[in-house]
């Protein structure tokens, strides 16, 4: 009676969660196909039609550095230039990551799925938690890049690296473009190793059912 219970309990979580991970999907696919059209818009665009739009209109800028934020005066924010080649590039890189959250979030869901409908310890199982884990593991080492690239075309942008190299309280401005995860690069190792437990539990499922 007990293990019927906890049967029903395990199929009502996983199926709760497969839901939770539906919606999470439809949503990062929504992200990634507007994403995907704001790269186009910005391909197709003349550099110059962005620029006369900045000119005719007020800006008003901040840049913001782990919770602090820097508000631009209005004098240098009405001097921001649209590069049309380092926007490109941008969208594109956050589109990429996009891509691979969805493909995370994809891989979850079909797990739960899968553990919904009773199929625990199989070679399938393992492989899409293989994969979670190595799409996390590509995170932990590029996320660093990617926000340290945010951080270097906005300013770029703005022009910030003039702006505070024109204080006397700043001598020079470095990008650091490298750099660990590490909570990341644990999390996908943790996942990996669940992943080979899987496997040798599919072994042994296979060894089981062989001997039966």
């Amino acid at each position: 009676m007990d293990q019927s219970i906890q049967n029903k309990e395990f199929i009502f979580l996983t199926k709760g969660l497969r839901a939770i991970f539906t919606f999470i999907m439809v949503v990062a696919i929504f992200g990634v196909v507007i994403m995907g059209c704001v790269l186009a818009g910005a391909m197709i665009v003349p550099e110059q039609t962005v620029n006369s739009i900045i000119d005719k209109g007020t800006i008003s800028a901040a840049v913001n550095f782990n919770g602090m934020e820097i508000v631009l005066a209005d004098q240098e924010a009405n001097n921001i230039r649209y590069v049309k080649q380092d926007v490109v590039k941008l969208i594109a890189v956050a589109t990429i990551y996009m891509g691979i959250l969805l493909f995370i979030v994809v891989q979850v869901r079909r797990l739960l799925g899968s553990l919904s409908g009773g199929d625990i310890f199989t070679k399938a199982n393992s492989k899409k938690i293989e994969w979670i884990a190595y799409s996390i593991l590509l995170l932990s080492l590029t996320v660093g890049v990617f926000h340290t690239y945010i951080s270097y075309t906005i300013g770029h942008l703005v022009h910030l690296d003039t702006l505070l190299l024109s204080t006397d309280w700043v001598a020079g401005v470095n990008y650091q473009f490298s750099g660990i995860n590490w909570t990341l690069l644990f999390t996908g190792l943790i996942i990996w190793t669940i992943a080979r437990i899987f496997r040798y539990g599919a072994f042994l499922q296979d060894e089981y059912d062989a001997t039966v």
